[in-house]
Parts: structure tokens; C-alpha cells; sequence
């Protein structure tokens, strides 16, 4: 708690001086040269947050973005440590990362059955990625990752309702080049990847980019009853790419692939209250000798998934405008056996199975009409997810009638949505132009059904919903200075409505869809630099209404409890996000991004109970990422880069209850991250030493809940290694 106030305090008394300084500091132009190696200027930073190229200080939207450089220096290798960078999200990833319960601004899901989708969207150039699995990215050869907070419906749509991570891979180049990257490190870790690129043929008209990763690690926690350690990684991937490039026009074929053979999850009865919980459900005592890393399991499991997916990007220019078209299709296979009760008892195995196929198209144009800035466009998605869950209750399920019974779950779900969508900016004068935008979108969802629960009789269920919305955005932008941006606007998300989670009770409520939810959002900001590019200060203040919210809640009917998704919830969320680079002398580099926020259901009542005024699950008041680095100038020895990072989240609740129990919450932690990177004078290859949670800090990454119980999976122990990367 000290050091939390201390980076608090640390915080605002930036903030402050920087808001003290005057716009009469500012520095000339943002747009200038990226820094050298030893710099002494923020470097300007490309986004595509609207959907084309430009400098991350004029874009009046508060963004994350990490560059190469960025994921380079911080060794960020995986989709999820986004969030270590990126206050204000949170994932919540499960094993190997196949399916992640993800929030941003009080809004999320937290369910990760094939009915459900989530509230921040993911997309790979600029391709929506289907539901809450097949999440499992390497971020091998990526361009940027742009993490936008907030509704993001004009522009990129499909659920982004409370944000959008965006993922931008690198394009072919017309010079031959390539790279070669090694990482090694304890637990038997290594990550391989390699990339090759340049022309096909002598004119440059045609050019291609081939790229590969091969990631092993061994398990971080041991099965003390001698099968399977759980959580072992062993993947490869790969992306090839061809761009033709015409005149007036462009256009880049990418096919990908990755294949995953990993262990189970290495979930855990994680309570101090699991003996009282064994006890009463009249079961055998736990086997003593359990530690943080150390647990018995009676079954070896496994989370093997296999995605493809192949993309055509064709960029136009016509005389209406930029004509861009984006067709792709995806494909995403996992197979589940996962220890559920994750004791060494023979109680919960669940056996999950996921097959989903999508395909999306995209038009728009775009154009520059003197003080007129506009683009318009539309959108078309079709996607079928065929998934069946087998519960297996064994001869120690906590229910005594289910014992040695079988639950059977299928779904074949089919979605078809339409949209049309446009975006308007008007440049009242050179200084303040306004944007107005907005997207109509229709969904339709079918779900055949077939439940079978515990060796009770089978029932089926075609249920069918159509949903319409427009959801529009308005906004207003100031630019006081060269340097200095000054914005406001409103949002509107909108995510799509569902069907019911695992094995419904009965055929009646399995056939009750729940309707889309909705988020308000209202934000405020300042994008600037000083001291000629010397300190970059961008903060916003924001709030976010969810209505309608789709919540996974306890129904009892007739003395059975039922679990029920529905729209029972609103939340509330009043925060600011700061954003702070510096580079006060030459060398020397300082990072301090940070979000504080009350995220609070203001409805919510479960089972006669109501949860008004408890903290939204999965959101902390305060995320905040702390980096110090500093290259040393060895003259002709080249140069040696020592970075230092903390990240800091405050404490997290998983249940609606907010329940304060050890192995139920996670309470408060930090993370400390060093890299050590030396790069010879006039050579083409650079060497590092790492190490990740150098305190040796024991936290949760997910906990699911039931009760006073939880089911937890633990984060990543002391991880340390040696990287070394090579150019040609």
C-alpha cells in the first residue's frame, strides 16, 4: 500500500508540473524524425486508430501504442503482457491463453462459452477475431499493437463496446532483408523466430514477406501426484505474404497458421476455506505438501489448438477516393481436457471441443475534400462455432445424485451481421475542426442446440434473435499549439446479444436469448510535448455507463438454483488515464503510464441480493507501468541499453459479492522487469540478459469463483533468460 501512494503521488505531481508549464513551451512540430540509438527526443509514434496513418499525438482518442521498438525493449513476446503496458486493461487469460476474459473501463465478459462475446475487440490487420478463443497470439514480426480505450463501433465495429486491441503486422519490403531472433531462459524456455523479405522480381512490382516462431516452454507448476505437469507451452506459427504493387493500386495476400500442443491449465482449488469445502461436501481429505507451484491431479490433460486464417488487403486509388477492401477468412480449432476441480479427487473433468469458421468482407473509401475529412463504408461477417462440453462427475463430485454421471453441451451457433458506417471532419478553421460519425449495425444469431445434464433425459432448443442498432460518435478537437491537442467527445458501443451458458437447467431457459448491451462513454483529453520533444504528457479524463449489461448471474426457481445470462446489470465508470515519456538528458529514457478509475455496478440484484455499489469484476481502481532506461555510449564498443519497469494493479475481485477471502480476490501486487541489451558499434546483431518478476511475487492470473472457493490459475514465477538478435 505504501508504494501504491507513492507512484499516486508520483503521478499527480507530473501531472501538475506539466499542466504549469504553458502552451508557450511547446515544441514546434510533433512530426519530426525518429530518435537515434542514444536519443534525446520522444520519438514520434504511427497509429491507424482511424484507419489510416498518423502521428499517435494528433489522434484525439487515448491510445496505447507499443511499436517494434517498443515490444523490442520490454521483451513482450505475448498477447496478454500487453496489459503490463497498457493501464486500464485487463486479461484474464486461461492456460495457454486460448480463451482470455478481457476489460477495459468496467465493461467485460465473463463467460467464455462459444454463446457469449466479449466487449473489447480483437483484430489482426484490421480482421475481427472471433468470440473469447483462439487468442493464443505470438507477437512475432508485429508493425504495433494499439490498445484504443473506449467504444470503437464507428470505425472498427463488430462488439467493440468498451475498446479495441488492434495488431498490425509488418508488410512486405522492397529492400531484401530479414532478421533472426533467439530468446533462451530457465524452465526450459526457447523462442525461435525468423523472418525474410524484399523483391520478387527485378521491377519491385511484386514482393514478398515470409516469417516463422517456434515457442517451448516447461511447466511453472508441478504435479505432486506424478502425471502431467500442467501449463507446458510447445508451439509454431508462421505468416507469408505477397504485395503487388500497381500504380494506382495495391494489394497484399497474407495467409497465417499456428499450431499449439500445450498442457491442461494449471488451475487449483485455490481457498483457505477448500478444507471446509471438502468437508461438507462429505469428500476424502486433500493430500498435504501443496505449495503455490506444487499440486496434486488425478488427470492429465491438454489445450492443443490449430488456427488459419488468409487475408486480401486491396488499397485503390480512385477519383472518389481511397478505396479499401479487406476480405478474410479464419479458422480456429481447440480441444479441451481439463482438470476442472483441480484436486487430485475424481470429482469435475470437463472435456471441451471448439470448431469455428468466419468469414468478413470490407469496403470503405476515404478522402480529403479541402476542410472536409471523410470515410465511409461496409461491412459484412458470417461465422458458425460448432463447440461441445462434456462434464465428467466423478465418484467425488460435491453433489452425491450426480456422481459418476456425464453432461453433454452442444452448440452449433450460426451468426450473419451486416453494418454501414461513415465518419465526417469538418475543419471549422486550421486550429478546430469537429467529427461527427456513426454505424448501423443488424446481427442475427441461431443456436441448435442439444443438453444433456447429468445422465438426466436429453432436451434440444433452436432458439433465433435479431438485433439492430446505431450507435453514434461526436467529437471536437483544438489544436492550441503546434504540439499541443485539446479534445472531447461521446461514444457509443454496442455488443451483440447471446445465448445461454453451460448446461442450462432446463429447455425453457436455454431458449431465452439475452439482448445487446450498450455503453455510453464521454472523454475528455490533452495529447502534448514539451521542451522540444523532450517530455510527451498526454492525459484524459473519461466516464462509461453500461446499460443493459449482460451479466452471468444465480436464479432460484422453485428451490433450484440456476445460472442465468441476462441484461441485470449497469456499471459505472469515472476515471483518468495518464500517459507520461521523458527524456531529460541524453540517453536517458522515464516512463510512467497509469489509469485510476472507479468502476461500480450501479444495478445488479442476484438471487434477492443486491450488489449495487460493489467493484465491477476484473477492474482495478489503479493499473500503473513504471520504466527507467538508459543506453551508455561505448564509443566504438557500440552501445549498452539497462532498462528497469514496474507495474503495479491494485486489488481485483472475481465474484460480484467482492468477496475479500484468500485464493477468492487478488490482492494488490507489483512486477519488477530488467533488460540488459548490448549492441556492437557498425554491426547488425544485439545481445540481452532478462529477467521478469524479479521479486519473486506469487499472483493470480484468473480465479473463478464459487462461494467462499476459488478455482485459481497462478501467474508466472522468476523467469530469466538471454535473447539475441541478429539483421541481415
Amino acid at each position: 500500500m505504501k508504494i501504491k501512494s507513492l507512484m499516486y503521488g508520483a503521478s499527480i505531481a507530473v501531472l501538475y508540473s506539466v499542466s504549469a508549464i504553458g502552451v508557450a513551451h511547446a515544441a514546434d512540430d510533433a512530426a519530426q524524425a525518429p530518435a537515434p540509438a542514444q536519443a534525446s527526443q520522444v520519438e514520434e509514434v504511427i497509429v491507424t486508430a482511424q484507419k489510416k496513418s498518423e502521428n499517435l499525438q494528433k489522434v484525439p482518442i487515448s491510445i496505447t501504442a507499443l511499436n517494434e521498438g517498443a515490444l523490442t525493449r520490454s521483451g513482450v513476446t505475448s498477447l496478454d503482457s500487453i496489459q503490463r503496458y497498457a493501464p486500464g486493461l485487463t486479461m484474464s487469460t486461461v492456460g495457454s491463453g486460448f480463451v482470455s476474459y478481457t476489460y477495459m473501463r468496467g465493461s467485460g465478459t465473463n463467460q467464455i462459452d462459444s454463446g457469449s462475446d466479449p466487449s473489447v475487440a480483437f483484430f489482426v490487420d484490421e480482421v475481427y477475431i472471433t468470440g473469447t478463443a483462439g487468442l493464443q497470439f505470438d507477437l512475432f514480426d508485429v508493425a504495433r499493437v494499439e490498445v484504443l480505450k473506449g467504444p470503437q463501433g464507428t470505425l472498427f465495429g463488430r462488439n467493440a463496446a468498451a475498446g479495441a486491441i488492434s495488431i498490425t503486422t509488418k508488410r512486405p519490403d522492397a529492400d531484401f532483408n530479414g532478421a533472426f531472433a533467439v530468446d533462451a531462459g530457465n524452465y526450459g524456455a526457447y523462442t525461435g523466430r525468423a523472418t525474410v523479405t524484399g523483391p520478387l522480381t527485378a521491377d519491385g512490382k511484386v514482393l514478398f514477406r515470409i516469417s516463422g516462431a517456434l515457442k517451448e516452454h516447461g511447466s511453472y507448476t508441478h504435479n505432486l501426484a506424478g502425471g502431467d505437469d500442467p501449463g507446458d507451452i510447445h508451439s509454431a506459427g508462421g505468416r507469408a505474404q505477397l504485395e503487388f504493387v500497381g500504380d494506382n493500386a495495391t494489394f497484399l495476400l497474407s495467409a497465417d497458421a499456428l499450431s499449439a500442443r500445450n498442457g491442461m491449465t494449471n488451475q487449483f482449488l485455490a481457498s483457505a476455506s477448500k478444507a471446509a469445502f471438502v468437508a461438507a461436501a462429505d469428500l476424502p481429505l486433500l493430500p498435504a505438501g501443496e505449495s503455490f507451484y506444487n499440486h496434486f491431479y488425478n488427470v492429465d490433460g491438454h489445450e492443443n489448438q490449430d488456427v488459419f486464417g488468409v487475408t486480401g488487403r486491396l488499397e485503390m486509388t480512385t477519383p472518389l477516393g481511397k478505396l479499401t477492401s479487406i476480405s478474410a477468412y479464419r479458422s480456429n480449432s481447440f480441444d479441451r481436457v481439463q482438470d476442472q476441480d483441480g484436486t487430485i479427487l475424481a470429482s469435475y473433468q470437463l472435456n471441451s471441443n471448439e470448431h469455428d469458421k468466419s468469414f468478413s468482407q470490407e469496403l470503405r473509401l476515404s478522402n480529403d475534400w479541402n476542410q472536409l475529412h471523410w470515410l465511409a463504408g461496409v461491412y459484412y461477417y458470417n461465422n458458425t462455432t460448432h463447440r461441445q462440453d462434456t462434464v465428467l462427475a466423478g465418484p467425488n463430485f460435491a453433489t452425491v445424485a450426480f456422481r459418476n454421471t456425464t453432461s453433454i453441451d452442444r452448440n452449433a451457433i450460426k451468426t450473419e451481421s451486416y453494418a454501414a458506417f461513415a465518419q465526417l471532419t469538418y475543419d471549422l478553421t486550421p486550429e478546430l475542426s469537429v467529427t461527427a460519425g456513426g454505424r448501423y449495425t443488424n446481427d442475427h444469431k441461431e443456436d441448435n442446440r442439444l443438453v444433456q445434464r447429468f445422465g438426466g433425459v436429453p432436451y434440444t432448443v433452436d432458439p433465433s434473435a435479431s438485433w439492430s442498432s446505431f450507435d453514434p460518435s461526436f467529437g471536437v478537437n483544438y489544436q492550441v499549439a503546434p504540439s499541443v491537442l485539446l479534445y472531447a467527445s461521446y461514444r457509443r458501443g454496442f455488443k451483440s446479444g447471446g445465448f445461454q451458458t453451460l448446461l442450462p437447467v432446463t429447455a425453457a431457459l436455454a431458449a431465452v436469448p439475452f439482448a445487446p448491451e450498450r455503453v455510453n462513454s464521454y472523454e475528455a483529453g490533452i495529447k502534448s510535448e514539451w521542451f522540444d520533444r523532450r517530455l510527451r504528457a498526454n492525459v484524459s479524463v473519461f466516464r462509461a455507463e453500461v446499460t443493459n449489461q449482460q451479466i452471468l448471474r444465480t436464479v432460484v426457481t422453485a428451490g433450484v438454483s440456476n445460472n442465468v445470462i441476462d441484461n441485470a446489470g449497469r456499471t459505472k465508470t469515472d476515471g483518468v488515464d495518464i500517459a507520461l515519456t521523458a527524456m531529460p538528458v541524453t540517453g536517458l529514457r522515464l516512463e510512467a503510464n497509469a489509469t485510476f478509475q472507479r468502476a461500480r455496478f450501479t444495478k445488479f440484484d442476484s438471487n434477492g441480493v443486491s450488489f449495487a455499489g460493489k467493484s465491477q469484476l476484473r477492474s482495478p481502481d489503479y493499473t500503473g507501468s513504471y520504466a527507467a532506461e538508459y543506453t551508455f555510449d561505448l564509443g566504438e564498443s557500440g552501445g549498452l541499453t539497462a532498462r528497469a519497469e514496474y507495474t503495479y494493479q491494485s486489488e481485483v475481485f472475481f465474484d460480484t459479492a467482492n468477496t475479500a477471502l484468500p485464493g477468492v480476490y487478488q490482492p494488490g501486487y507489483g512486477l519488477v522487469n530488467a533488460r540488459l541489451t548490448y549492441s556492437p558499434a557498425q554491426a547488425n546483431w544485439e545481445v540481452a540478459v532478462w529477467g521478469k518478476n524479479l521479486g519473486g511475487e506469487e499472483y493470480y492470473r484468473n480465479i473463478a469463483v464459487s462461494g467462499v472457493t476459488g478455482l485459481g490459475v497462478p501467474g508466472d514465477p522468476t523467469t530469466y533468460g538471454v535473447a539475441l538478435r541478429l539483421n541481415f
